[in-house]
């Protein structure tokens, strides 16, 4: 899409927004990335800007922040990097989770915008032209902290698998409260234990002997004591402080402090923190995703900067999830993130693993909780999740399912034979090669074909193709790899040459068992 499009404006309103966007260009220091950005836009940045104004006029305060913070916005189109600069009372008096989901409003609504325009990668944040850990140094030591005990681990088949959310104890308000809304059906906190259960399974059943651990309570007829709600329902450091209740580093991560929010900063930092604790060698967050814009759409993932592995995992991941939920029937159109977000996150932070938040949908996007509630897709995009987690471990990066050329040949009457079918990427076996007409003459019979290979070296990966009939034509088929999954590699096209055979046809070849040949008659 062209820049004119996006802007959609005309002249006088195009200068009432560049007119908004000139007092905030004091935000980025001279000599700072963003002042020094070769490929952004100064309409496309105003516009940027003025979006996230409105995000940052609406949100809700926290202690310590002021009522009139201005921001800006630059957006260096060919790295795909969007850069906010907060100016003064944007910082809270307590760095914890409620900063961290402020932070997401400008991830969403932003990307949502700029990705018109070019792909975003990554979105970082400055406050006065700093970065956050020049006012908050713990956040930089807790993740240098991680890094070092994860070098000094071994990474082992242990999956932690956390779903996010659930009931927490407010301070301020006195009562216990769901860290989410409710949207379109979708309750955050009571949908994600569906996906847990969901990925568990895959994990069991494909993941070479992957132990799964939980940090939510599964039980669901025994109510907590004092909200009196379904153990199941309640957010992961309840249950964790009563697994653990000898070691409070795990879900008393705040100590003595008391604040409104309190209990859910401590949520988010027991989930890394029992990861750690447990010697998980993967941790996986999942989550589904909020916006005011409820055009924002698709699943997305988060990885800690810095931290190459998980990087790797995070593209595994969106890349075979991207196969599978665009597989499965009802959502070949299904956005999917390419590129994990590079965001400082606690529950990714603290991770002494590699660590991952998935987003698989959008709440607030009518088409996305539809999705997030049908089974079909909660099955194919834990799959994908599974699939990515398994090949990262293997060594291996993002290969989707594609069959190379195939070679046109000349058969005569009563002719068959076999063709290699070579494909790459990493199907779910049994596997099928189908072959199907899409060109037969006037007057024939084209019978599609089909080859049944029950595991990757159970058989060679060939197709038989047959011509029958007495004239001469060209035949046009497409063969395609299927997997168990549904999983399917884009058609290749291949022709066959049908030519009369002086003196009739011969007898028929025997086909191997497992192979219905293609052929035309």
């Amino acid at each position: 899409m062209t820049l004119t499009r996006l802007l959609r404006c005309s002249p006088g309103t195009c200068f009432v927004i560049a007119s908004l966007f000139a007092p905030f260009q004091s935000m980025a220091d001279t000599g700072s990335s963003a002042a020094n950005v070769q490929h952004s836009d100064a309409q496309l940045d105003a516009i940027l800007t003025v979006r996230a104004q409105e995000i940052l006029d609406r949100m809700g305060r926290l202690e310590g922040q002021s009522k009139d913070i201005r921001v800006q916005v630059i957006f260096d189109f060919n790295a795909g990097a969007i850069q906010v600069h907060f100016g003064p009372g944007m910082l809270p008096d307590d760095y914890g989770a409620s900063f961290e989901d402020q932070h997401d409003a400008f991830r969403h609504g932003l990307t949502h915008v700029a990705q018109k325009a070019a792909q975003v990668k990554e979105i970082t944040f400055r406050y006065q032209g700093r970065e956050i850990e020049a006012y908050f140094p713990e956040v930089r030591r807790e993740a240098e902290d991680a890094q070092r005990a994860r070098e000094r681990r071994s990474q082992g088949g242990h999956a932690f698998v956390s779903a996010s959310h659930g009931y927490y104890y407010h301070h301020g308000w006195r009562r216990w409260a769901l860290q989410r809304d409710q949207y379109h059906g979708v309750q955050e906190d009571f949908i994600t234990p569906q996906y847990a259960d969901e990925l568990q399974k895959w994990l069991a059943r494909r993941g070479s002997g992957v132990v799964t651990t939980r940090p939510r309570s599964l039980l669901t007829e025994i109510q907590h004591p004092e909200a009196m709600q379904p153990w199941w329902q309640m957010a992961a450091r309840y249950s964790v402080k009563e697994r653990f209740p000898e070691n409070p580093k795990i879900w008393n991560s705040k100590g003595d402090r008391i604040y409104p929010t309190r209990d859910y900063d401590e949520d988010i930092n027991s989930r890394p923190l029992m990861a750690n604790h447990v010697g998980a060698g993967v941790a996986l967050h999942l989550h589904t995703n909020g916006a005011d814009d409820t055009a924002a759409s698709g699943a997305r993932a988060v990885v800690q900067p810095g931290r190459p592995d998980d990087l790797l995992l995070g593209r595994s991941i969106l890349c075979y999830m991207k196969e599978l939920i665009q597989s499965a029937e009802g959502y070949g159109e299904f956005s999917v993130g390419g590129e994990p977000f590079q965001v400082d996150k606690g529950e990714n932070r603290l991770s002494e693993m590699p660590s991952i938040i998935v987003e698989m949908g959008f709440h607030t996007n009518p088409a996305d909780a539809a999705a997030l509630q049908d089974s079909v897709f909660r099955t194919a995009s834990m799959k994908g999740v599974e699939k990515g987690y398994r090949l990262f471990r293997e060594g291996k990066g993002c290969l989707p399912l594609k069959a190379e050329p195939i070679p046109g040949i000349n058969l005569s009457q009563g002719d068959s034979q076999q063709v290699d079918v070579v494909f790459e990427g990493y199907p779910q076996y049994p596997i099928e090669l189908v072959t199907t007409n899409v060109g037969c003459p006037p007057g024939w019979t084209c019978t599609d074909g089909r080859v049944h290979i029950e595991a990757l070296d159970a058989k060679p990966s060939q197709i038989t193709l047959r011509c029958e009939n007495a004239g001469s034509a060209p035949i046009f088929w497409d063969t395609q790899v299927v997997d168990d999954d549904g999983v399917k590699s884009p058609p290749v096209r291949h022709w066959v040459q049908c030519t009369r055979r002086p003196g009739g046809a011969v007898a028929r070849p025997a086909v191997s068992t497992g192979v219905e040949a293609a052929t035309a008659g």
